[in-house]
């Protein structure tokens, strides 16, 4: 019942000072905040086996996005705390969580891995794409598309790793947001709010063509009419355009899920709030264990089960976890 609760209330943003405050109160003694984070961080094995699965089933869809975060680290140096003691310097270091969301035609969706990295260049993106493709997420077993920001590393390493094999999908939402940015240079100031508020709306229904030839003839006439008031808006949406169509191909599947990273984007807002909460994680075992259990709480949300006997579940789960 104890590592129910502390599943529980971890995963819903409570800190550990809070629920070392509820136990203590529930025993009638003291009870430390190394007890509480030992029980919480001995799921670091399920999250190990949690990267490593083969996948039986493969989601049609793929979201690619990071979110950072703070680790904190041991430097080299050491100073003496209050008890005289050497100990050794720690400072924050920024990491980023590379997250991949899998949707399936079911209606599923499940996210599928995460790999804490230095950076988003594409080398620590090819960790995350070579780890799933060993797991048998493939499009030799099913896998259509890829939806990512515009990001460079990561459009290198879904090349290197898949190819041509899956269309992959410039996320539109994130190329609408950086014609606005644009848009803003050329027309800055209130004067120019309608001319702006046009202009997106009129870069917003190019998106809503009926084939990609359509689009694609309604980005041409779009420029035509911009071209002069916004020539950095124009440059921008027009470079690398067609990355943005892949959707077109598809057939069977929601736009929403192929069309922009904004689903995945709801779910990092929810891994923000446990990182908001956590302020730095103290290792990066720790961090390993709150992405998990945020994961496994998300997924029980999206099944419509229990968090709360899920987390009854993951309770004993490690007597499955071989050693």
């Amino acid at each position: 019942m104890r590592d129910q609760d502390v599943l529980w209330s971890t995963s819903c943003c409570q800190s550990l000072r809070e629920i070392a405050e509820r136990w203590s109160a529930l025993v009638g003694s003291s009870v430390g905040l190394r007890t509480i984070n030992k029980r919480i961080n001995q799921r670091e094995l399920l999250a190990h086996q949690s990267h490593n699965q083969s996948r039986e089933d493969v989601p049609d869809v793929i979201h690619f996005d990071g979110i950072w975060m703070t680790l904190v680290e041991q430097g080299e140096t050491s100073k003496p705390d209050k008890r005289k003691r050497a100990r050794h310097k720690r400072k924050g270091r920024r990491v980023v969580v590379l997250v991949a969301l899998g949707f399936y035609k079911d209606g599923r969706r499940e996210i599928l891995d995460w790999e804490i990295a230095k950076s988003e260049e594409h080398s620590h993106w090819e960790v995350l794409l070579h780890r799933l493709e060993q797991r048998g997420v493939s499009p030799e077993n099913g896998l259509k598309a890829v939806v990512r920001d515009g990001g460079g590393g990561l459009k290198q390493a879904i090349e290197l790793v898949y190819g041509s094999k899956v269309i992959d999908q410039r996320c539109i939402f994130h190329k609408l947001q950086n014609v606005l940015k644009a848009c803003r240079k050329d027309l800055p100031g209130d004067e120019h709010k309608e001319e702006k508020r046009r202009l997106m709306q009129e870069a917003s229904a190019v998106y809503e063509a009926e084939s990609a030839q359509q689009a694609t003839e309604r980005l041409a006439a779009w420029a035509s009419t911009w071209r002069k008031q916004a020539p950095q808006a124009a440059a921008t949406f027009e470079r690398d355009f067609e990355a943005t169509l892949g959707y077109y191909q598809l057939e069977g599947l929601p736009r929403s899920w192929v069309r922009s990273t904004s689903l995945l984007e709801r779910v990092n807002r929810q891994l923000r709030r446990k990182f908001r909460q956590a302020l730095a994680f103290g290792s990066r075992s720790g961090a390993e264990v709150a992405l998990y259990l945020q994961i496994q709480r998300l997924h029980a949300q999206w099944a419509d089960e229990s968090w709360w006997e899920t987390s009854h579940d993951l309770s004993f789960d490690l007597d499955d976890v071989d050693p």
